[in-house]
């Protein structure tokens, strides 16, 4: 009898980064620009009127944090100025705003790898850019 081996399956937890191979190279949208994704579909296609997209819409239109697409841009560009976050952290930052480094690291585990003193002024900065949105 011949014993076989499983593959080791590397478990997914989203607190050290491990998120599944389906996501090593995947992009990550924050929920303004799919909001406004949905919102400017070009007009020769017409919103499908399904329940899973009545939903979706609805959602970004409550946890959207930002109106225009220039503040989202703005965002990202401020996050990746921290370049040891990853895209997925950029997008937890900018989709649940934290307001203090500790606020941030506690909804969002694996950012204790940057420092406070790193951390902060970047979300400051997005808080400001949130209070002065037009």
């Amino acid at each position: 009898m011949t014993l076989r081996h499983r593959p080791a399956h590397e478990e997914e937890d989203a607190s050290t980064l491990r998120l599944g191979a389906e996501f090593n190279n995947a992009g990550c949208l924050l929920i303004s620009e799919v909001r406004y994704l949905l919102e400017h579909r070009p007009s020769e296609q017409a919103a499908p009127n399904t329940a899973v997209y009545n939903k979706t819409l609805e959602y970004v239109k409550t946890f959207a944090k930002f109106d225009k697409p220039e503040a989202a841009t703005a965002i990202r560009v401020t996050l990746r100025r921290e370049s040891a976050l990853t895209q997925f952290e950029i997008a937890q930052i900018a989709n649940l705003c934290p307001v203090t480094a500790e606020e941030a690291k506690s909804i969002i585990p694996s950012l204790v790898k940057i420092d406070d003193d790193k951390l902060q002024p970047l979300l400051d900065e997005i808080q400001t850019m949130r209070k002065f949105q037009s």
